[in-house]
């Protein structure tokens, strides 16, 4: 029987846990497990919880699971090699950047030997410049991959100007989240309303370059039947907090703070769309953006900046505005509530495009499709 090696320290995050079992248990496959030391997690994704790694290992299909040893460069390499050799894997997933130490360590094992296929995720789409000799080290255990499971175009786009070589074929729109329970009941958000009023909803962090105060001058600058809900927490909650009791905005913010997933569905369904006015910095730009995909997946219509990845990960499901002004907020959040059916049209839109591409299900099939675990050792093959 083949085997599928899961190779990152975001192991047991949720959607990539889902997707490896799916595709284990789809194809056929053992799976194998090595992780790193687990990361913290922004709060807007510690929601999801932490699948168990004990119980996981309990799984019939799951065969091993080890954790790289916090030891020196020595130690780890012996110890990841042992490892490696008695796995003996088919294929290899990483689920992290390629950059990252373990992904590199596990190239360089690889690199001059045949062996398992090996395709890695690209969510980033900001990579430091390093000095050239880095750079050429980096592209050498690189060319080893078998594909890019890229969140976006522009992560493919940044990955390669870091020296990923073009020989290493990418997939795109790789990326996943668990959809909402059967029956989603919908929250009190704390605002007086009546059947004429709209709500724009907001999650994510509150700082700057989320681009929440630009929504709020957005709403500020609309009649009063145009609310706004915002649910997290960030650098600048406090300033939310005070934002929200002032002026023409007195009774129209609802700030919610951090909500279990459970209570977030309510929060999708308790709105009439989802605004994600994320602007650039020098070192960063809105990635793949997960609360997107929740949002979708309750049809909810989008209204995105064209910020990093988010005009590619919404498509048709909404409208794209400039980055860094409100007017343009404004404009979209009109459109989208001049018209009932453009707004029904729009939801189910977005439904259709959670399912087809950011589901557990797409998530998993395209991933398996990558490794082809129906080919022994298939190195260097093309990904479609």
């Amino acid at each position: 029987m083949k085997k599928l090696l899961l190779v990152s320290k975001y192991a047991f995050y949720p959607p990539h846990w889902q997707a490896f079992t799916q595709i284990c248990q789809s194809h056929g496959v053992q799976g194998a497990v090595i992780s790193d030391r687990c990361p913290t997690l922004p709060s807007v994704h510690q929601q999801l919880g932490w699948i168990d790694a004990d119980a996981a290992a309990q799984l019939p299909f799951v065969t091993e699971i080890s954790t790289v040893p916090d030891a020196g460069a020595f130690k780890r390499r012996r110890w990841l090699k042992a490892t490696l050799d008695r796995i003996r894997p088919d294929a290899i997933w990483l689920q992290q950047e390629p950059n990252e130490r373990l992904s590199l360590e596990l190239l360089a094992h690889y690199r001059s030997k045949p062996g398992p296929s090996i395709v890695t995720a690209v969510c980033e789409n900001v990579f430091r410049r390093r000095s050239w000799w880095t750079q050429h080290s980096y592209s050498k255990r690189w060319s080893r991959l078998d594909g890019l499971l890229a969140t976006a175009e522009e992560s493919v786009t940044a990955i390669r100007s870091a020296g990923m070589p073009a020989t290493v074929p990418a997939k795109t729109l790789v990326a996943g989240m668990e959809g909402p329970p059967a029956d989603v009941p919908t929250m009190d958000l704390g605002l007086k309303t009546d059947g004429s009023d709209f709500i724009v909803g907001f999650a994510g962090r509150i700082c700057e370059e989320k681009g929440w105060h630009l929504l709020l001058d957005a709403v500020e600058s609309l009649p009063a039947r145009f609310k706004v809900a915002l649910a997290g927490d960030g650098t600048q909650s406090q300033q939310l907090a005070d934002r929200a009791t002032r002026g023409s905005l007195k009774g129209r913010v609802a700030v919610l703070g951090v909500l279990p997933k459970e209570q977030l569905w309510s929060f999708y369904r308790a709105v009439d769309c989802l605004a994600l006015p994320s602007m650039t910095r020098p070192k960063w730009k809105e990635q793949f953006g997960g609360v997107l995909a929740d949002a979708m997946a309750m049809g909810l219509p989008i209204i995105g900046s064209d910020s990093g990845s988010i005009p590619e990960v919404v498509g048709p499901a909404g409208l794209i505005v400039a980055e860094g002004r409100s007017e343009p907020i404004a404009n979209a959040i009109l459109e989208l509530s001049s018209s009932d059916k453009n707004l029904k049209r729009l939801s189910v839109v977005a439904h259709e495009r959670y399912d087809s591409e950011f589901s557990i299900n797409a998530y998993a099939n395209k991933i398996g499709s990558v490794l082809n675990l129906d080919i022994h050792n298939s190195c260097n093959q093309k990904i479609a």
